[in-house]
């Protein structure tokens, strides 16, 4: 009878021990379905954060540097327009005016041009004074050219030179050998090395 009544509670025992390992389990050992999902999914977008930043950092100075290029480029590009516009301007300017300097050189020639003429009209002028007026006012001229680079070209008794003499006519002569410039009818000028009028002449020949 002890002997049965012993079986009975060790065969209890065994029975309850279950029942009593599930209850003993901690509810915080317990690991709900979804959060595993939850977990692996935050995981998941943590690592994909952690790469996106590490795919950016390393073009992060180039697109800097690149931004500084196009802004330097930019106000390079603004700068050299504005350059040209300012020399165009300039250049119009210097065109317009090229020949301030010339004229307000001949103006006192005009001058004394006008004056001559007004001494002229006088009835106590004589024929002497005229001319030495005129030869004052010419003289004046002739200084001014020649102060601007201007000259005149040598031709009486030169030989005939085609790049600076322009032939009106032949003479048959003796005071110049042939092919030399007998008279000069016109003078021509020099603008430094520049003709700007040949000299009008005839050329001796037969």
């Amino acid at each position: 009878m002890t002997e049965q009544k012993e079986a009975l509670q060790a065969k209890e025992a065994v029975e309850s021990t279950p029942e009593l390992d599930e209850a003993a389990t901690p509810a915080n050992e317990v690991e709900p379905e979804g959060a595993t999902e939850t977990d692996e999914a935050a995981a998941a977008a943590a690592e994909e954060d952690g790469e996106s930043e590490t795919d950016e950092s390393p073009e992060a100075p180039l697109v800097a540097e690149r931004d500084q290029l196009q802004d330097r480029l930019l106000r390079l590009n603004a700068e050299f327009d504005n350059y040209k516009k300012r020399m165009i301007r300039e250049n119009s300017e210097r065109l317009r005016y090229s020949s301030f300097e010339l004229l307000a050189g001949l103006l006192p020639t005009l001058d004394n041009l006008e004056r001559a003429i007004d001494h002229a009209k006088k009835e106590e002028s004589t024929r002497e004074s005229m001319i030495e007026g005129l030869e004052l006012v010419c003289k004046m001229a002739q200084d001014t050219l020649v102060k601007h680079g201007v000259s005149k070209i040598s031709a009486q008794g030169e030989v005939f030179d085609p790049t600076r003499h322009q032939a009106v006519g032949m003479v048959e002569t003796t005071d110049v050998p042939s092919n030399h410039v007998a008279e000069e009818c016109l003078v021509g000028y020099t603008l430094h090395e520049r003709i700007l009028r040949p000299a009008m002449v005839r050329v001796a020949g037969k």
